[in-house]
């Protein structure tokens, strides 16, 4: 098939387009209410950015109560947050942590969390959540959308602390994400856990430059 996201003629009874770049990290934010109370929210729409500095992004759509989003002005206001990596276990919580609300409210306590203080940044982090960025805010860009809802706040932030689960960290130092089960967005209502993983080496090319590639893609930061 082939449509044209203008005309919106698909011809199926749902959109497609958000299952069609899939699975999507649950970018799970955590901010500081005005009142001082703790938010959380779940953003499917999140990467990072670079590795050089460390560099994320999520994307916020506006609320539906014709705002933008507690998370996006909480940043904003206080240019620090946290990213909380889902896992199975911690699904469920994540997904009532996206109730929407004029009001502030503790969201850790609507949805059963335990917290745990940051050691950078005052924003507090979900207990269990085996990864999690201590971020500090650079910029919003924010783009329209064809109506008021679908305008969003792209939110830029630079991690400067990550907390890893030691027992999640195998022989060869790496993260052993399979024994992790991280939870993704499949678009629609639907989830799935990553629970397998496989390698591939790259192309080789000449061993200068190769050692660059390998840099890139491994994440190495400095010179």
């Amino acid at each position: 098939m082939f449509y044209e996201p203008k005309k919106n003629n698909h011809g199926l009874k749902k959109n497609p387009f958000k299952s069609c770049s899939v699975p999507r990290v649950i970018g799970w934010i955590s901010t500081k209410n005005p009142d001082g109370t703790d938010d959380i929210a779940p953003y499917s729409q999140f990467t990072n950015l670079t590795f050089d500095p460390p560099l994320v992004l999520f994307s916020a759509n506006q609320n539906v109560f014709g705002d933008r989003k507690n998370t996006v002005k909480n940043i904003e206001r206080t240019g620090e947050f946290v990213y909380n990596m889902v896992t199975e276990d911690l699904a469920q919580a994540m997904n009532e942590s996206s109730i929407a609300s004029e009001d502030f409210m503790d969201k850790f306590e609507h949805c059963g969390l335990e917290k745990e203080e940051s050691k950078l940044v005052d924003v507090a982090r979900v207990k269990g959540s085996p990864i999690q960025y201590e971020i500090k805010y650079v910029q919003t860009i924010r783009l329209p959308g064809v109506d008021s809802l679908n305008t969003i706040d792209i939110i830029i932030g630079e991690v400067i602390g990550i907390h890893i689960d030691d027992k999640f960290i195998t022989d060869e130092d790496k993260i052993d994400i399979v024994n992790i089960r991280p939870v993704a967005r499949l678009g629609y209502f639907d989830f799935t856990v990553v629970d397998n993983s496989f390698t591939m080496d790259t192309p080789k090319i000449d061993p200068e430059k190769q050692a660059l590639v390998d840099k890139g893609l491994e994440g190495i930061a400095g010179k």
